[in-house]
């Protein structure tokens, strides 16, 4: 299965897309089959480290 990876925040480079076996499931777990994904302004804020744990932020 494909996996976005981030591997550090910033602005250039830390992502990538990768194959990655599939997760070993519990019995209270299940898998989701993603046939897309989107990305928002929070999202992208959390990837360039904009937004801390700080609730004054």
């Amino acid at each position: 299965m494909k996996a976005f990876i981030l591997e550090r925040y910033g602005r250039s480079g830390g992502v990538r897309i990768e194959e990655v076996p599939e997760p070993e499931l519990r019995d209270d777990e299940v898998l989701v089959q993603v046939h897309a994904a989107g990305v928002n302004l929070l999202d992208s804020k959390i990837r360039h480290g904009e937004l801390s744990g700080d609730s004054q932020n």
